[in-house]
């Protein structure tokens, strides 16, 4: 048995659990949001929980997918439940009902998704706040039930959470704000514009994708949100009457806004969207209610509320009516530094108003802007400003197209000065830019027209020229290159011409070579049998006999021999394997065989592969020379020598007999071929003959040639 100590240790132990969870449960009930000013104070992670709700309140506003529900002190915005089998429930504007539903972030402040509503009746509604415009911008009073007076200046229809309505543009003090109503007909609008009014509704701010505060627009779903406090004047015109000098003079008192009357002489109309008046002074841009037109020099009475727009007074919502026809107003002859030099009015001074007032500017034109869907614009350079001269319509007529950058013009029209923002420490205001409207094409004048040579056309001038010359250049290539062809077809014209030339040469060469080779071989073959003949007839022995008819046999063996050669030689294109040194030791033994003549053939270098056109005609000049030297110089001894080096190759022939004085030699004219024909071997080769011969002296002949 345990003890009690024990025991008691164990239900402790076993009670913790149940005592935390009482008390988170104890905690998040006492978090739960129990009025609807708390839920307005979730952050938007606390509101996206879903805390479950269940309030009892009036309906404040409603739309087909939303309202406005207070509990009795605070107002929050409500969405109508989703799910299906909730059935829809017709509300309005004073309706007691029991909502359920759950907490959440919205897109710009908290708020609540019903699940359930529960109609219980009908009640009063709850007393609104008094606010002021400052309250109503700051985006404090979300969805709060609010009052405010002011005065309605303007009304148009407008459509409001999927509901139409009337937009009702209400002056109070300090500016202005947007009543959207649901339940005032547009027909009504008409007495109310310019009645001192309180407006009853809900605030409802408007904000930016960031969720930032713009302003805040009332919305209502009662006819009592709007009470006239005041009538308007039936008669606009019967409305305090100021001047265009006097226009947002200094008030010690304010006083709500209400129309006022001015007058002044039409500079300009565009019709439905402004007219500009003035007084001779002092201008006004006036904004119409209706699509009258009035005609420059018209006399004009103005009732409209008038306020301040970008640092200079204008008319708007305006009843205009004709009181009279003047003469058209003169345009003030203006120059930038005239129209920027803004300054304080000093004590009883005056000052040009050119703001909304007729000008005339003299500039050089250096651009025109006409785009589709904006409109039609000159840019002029007028003492070094860029001046913006704008024309109301969007279809410019051609003259004003066909006016050339660089032409000086002079514009009449309205002047529109650009301010800054924010005025400068000594509280001058500071203008930055100014534009001039034109009223129509006329008032454009061509001062003096720009030269035609403008910068376009120079270069378009200098693209062109440099298109023709770039065809100038193209087309000369083209030239050379057709004369390039040309001249290539007619060399090979000239080749063809020279390659017959060179056949008909090469063919006479040929037949020289073989009038040569016939002499060189059949003349000296026959030369040398008939030798052998006459040694026969004086022969005194048989041996002898027969040792000359076997030596003429070899001669015309020889002789057949090279016969078949110059034959061979016609149609050979390689020397094979023909050595020189060899080849000439076969024509010795041929040539002086059965001589008394001692024939030696030697050399330094080694011997080498030559073409075949070398070879054979070094073989047939020394062969010739060697022919040479036995019929006619009677030698005992004959030397051939072959000499190898690294560029050229080299024959001498010589013999010791008689010699022969080389001047005296027998030419071609005379029937010979020996020396001309080994001349025109040399020649044939590209080689180099040197004779040597003197009387007694022997004779040495040698042939050089490149390899």
């Amino acid at each position: 048995m345990l003890p009690i100590n024990s025991l008691i240790c164990l239900i402790a132990i076993a009670l913790i659990p149940m005592t935390h969870s009482d008390r988170c449960v104890a905690s998040e009930t006492s978090t739960l949001p129990k009025t609807v000013a708390s839920i307005r104070k979730l952050s938007k992670s606390e509101a996206s929980r879903g805390y479950s709700i269940q309030f009892k309140g009036t309906v404040l506003l409603t739309s087909p997918t939303s309202f406005v529900f207070h509990d009795g002190e605070t107002a929050i915005w409500c969405e109508r439940p989703k799910e299906t089998n909730q059935v829809s429930t017709d509300l309005a504007v004073g309706t007691i009902v029991e909502i359920e539903g759950k907490t959440n972030r919205g897109h710009n402040a908290p708020l609540i998704q019903c699940s359930r509503i529960t109609v219980l009746g009908t009640g009063e509604l709850p007393l609104p706040r008094k606010s002021s415009l400052a309250e109503l911008q700051s985006g404090v009073l979300d969805c709060q039930w609010v009052t405010i007076d002011g005065v309605a200046i303007s009304a148009r229809r407008g459509n409001f959470l999927a509901m139409d309505g009337v937009s009702v543009v209400v002056s109070t003090f300090g500016g202005k704000f947007f009543l959207n109503s649901t339940a005032i007909s547009p027909e009504s609008m008409e007495s109310v514009i310019d009645a001192e009014i309180t407006v009853t509704g809900v605030c409802l701010p408007r904000f930016n994708n960031r969720g930032n505060v713009l302003d805040s627009d009332i919305m209502s779903c009662d006819a009592d949100g709007l009470k006239i406090t005041k009538q308007a004047n039936a008669n606009p015109f019967a409305c305090e009457k100021v001047t265009l000098e006097s226009l947002f003079a200094f008030d010690p008192d304010w006083s709500p806004t209400h129309r006022k009357v001015v007058s002044g002489t039409v500079t300009a109309c565009e019709r439905g969207q402004q007219i500009f008046i003035t007084d001779g002074e002092h201008n006004l841009r006036v904004i119409p209610q209706s699509s009258d037109s009035f005609a420059i020099g018209e006399v004009i009475e103005c009732s409209g509320f008038l306020e301040i727009d970008a640092n200079f007074p204008v008319m708007r919502t305006s009843v205009i009516r004709s009181i009279g026809v003047g003469k058209p107003p003169q345009p003030s002859s203006v120059t930038p530094d005239l129209v920027l030099s803004l300054q304080l009015l000093a004590p009883n001074s005056s000052q040009p108003d050119y703001h909304a007032g007729l000008v005339r500017l003299v500039g050089d034109l250096i651009a025109v802007e006409d785009q589709v869907g904006k409109p039609f614009q000159l840019i002029l350079d007028a003492d070094g400003f860029l001046v913006p001269v704008t024309l109301a319509s969007f279809r410019p007529p051609r003259q004003l197209r066909r006016i050339r950058p660089g032409s000086t013009l002079e514009v009449t029209g309205i002047c529109s000065i650009r301010t800054s923002d924010h005025p400068e420490a000594n509280r001058k205001l500071r203008a930055e830019s100014f534009e001039i409207r034109l009223r129509s094409p006329q008032d454009v004048t061509v001062v003096s027209a720009a030269s035609w040579w403008n910068a376009t056309r120079l270069l378009l001038l200098l693209a062109g020229m440099i298109a023709l010359l770039v065809v100038a250049l193209l087309v000369i290539v083209w030239m050379r290159r057709q004369i390039a062809l040309r001249g290539s077809e007619l060399a090979e014209t000239r080749r063809a011409k020279d390659a017959l030339e060179l056949v008909a040469a090469t063919t006479k060469q040929e037949r020289t070579r073989v009038a040569a080779d016939l002499h060189d071989t059949l003349e000296q073959s026959l030369a040398g049998v008939a030798l052998q003949l006459r040694a026969i007839e004086t022969a005194r022995s048989k041996d002898l006999v027969e040792r000359n008819l076997t030596i003429a046999n070899q001669i015309l063996a020889q002789s057949r021999e090279d016969l078949r050669r110059s034959v061979w030689n016609l149609r050979m294109t390689d020397s094979g394997t023909i050595l020189l040194r060899e080849e000439l030791r076969k024509i010795c033994l041929a040539i002086f065989s059965g001589t008394p003549i001692s024939a030696e053939v030697g050399g330094k270098g080694s011997e080498r592969k030559l073409d075949v056109l070398t070879t054979e005609n070094l073989l047939m000049i020394a062969k010739e020379a060697m022919t040479n030297a036995l019929k006619h110089s009677n030698p005992e001894r004959i030397q051939v020598d072959v000499e190898y080096t690294p560029r050229t190759v080299s024959i001498s022939v010589f013999d010791d007999g008689c010699g022969f004085d080389s001047e005296a030699v027998a030419g071609t004219h005379q029937g010979h071929f020996g020396l001309t024909g080994m001349r025109e071997r040399v020649r044939r080769i590209g080689g180099e003959l040197m004779l040597d011969s003197k009387p007694k002296h022997g004779t040495r002949i040698r042939v050089t040639v490149s390899c």
